[in-house]
């Protein structure tokens, strides 16, 4: 590899981090629907490099959220054999519901990619929506849970539900009601962050 070759490659990661840390930004800010031309401006960028590496907004999305759904595979995995399967499930939630309440209006986009695998958000979602599964399933079995309910319909449920302007999560009312449905006879408290 040339000298040359290696310092293009070094510019285009730059490039990429810059995107990336500008659309975060701009996502908290402004949102998930925010006008996309302010990330390469705040990057330092050309809209052609931006759209030359993300085609479409849910593209960024997929990158700025990678981690948080690897964050998420894992803290299912972790919660797999925990004594109390319910209090798992409440736990995982939670941080699922953190991860939404990022960026305003992300949650619905995710609601509507959890009940599809074909757009980058949905392909994204696939390993977190099998690591829930399992744990779900886990708490139908001990816990009591609803077996006329998926875990994709929870997740969806549960992304789609009113939002506090402040905060970014659900409202812990309307929370409640959709945790409590999932059990014949929970009365449950909503776990904090």
């Amino acid at each position: 590899m040339t000298t040359s070759s290696r310092a293009i490659r070094a510019d285009a990661a730059r490039n990429v981090s810059a995107l990336l840390a500008a659309a975060t930004d701009v996502f908290k800010e402004l949102g998930a629907d925010a006008p996309l031309d302010e990330i390469p401006r705040r990057a330092g960028v050309g809209r052609a490099t931006m759209y030359r590496r993300f085609p479409t907004r849910e593209h960024l999305f997929v990158a700025i959220l990678r981690s948080q759904v690897d964050t998420l595979v894992e803290a299912a995995e972790t919660r797999m054999a925990a004594p109390d399967p319910w209090q798992a499930l409440l736990e995982w939630l939670s941080a699922y519901e953190e991860v939404g309440a990022q960026y305003r209006g992300m949650n619905a986009r995710i609601s509507a990619a959890v009940l599809e695998d074909s757009s980058p958000i949905g392909e994204l979602c696939t390993p977190m929506k099998t690591a829930f599964d399992v744990l779900f399933r886990r708490a139908q079995e001990l816990a009591g849970v609803r077996r006329d309910v998926s875990s994709a319909d929870v997740l969806a449920i549960v992304s789609a539900l009113p939002r506090d302007p402040d905060t970014g999560r659900a409202r812990t009312t309307h929370l409640t009601v959709v945790l409590d449905g999932l059990r014949s006879t929970a009365k449950t408290a909503v776990p904090t962050a």
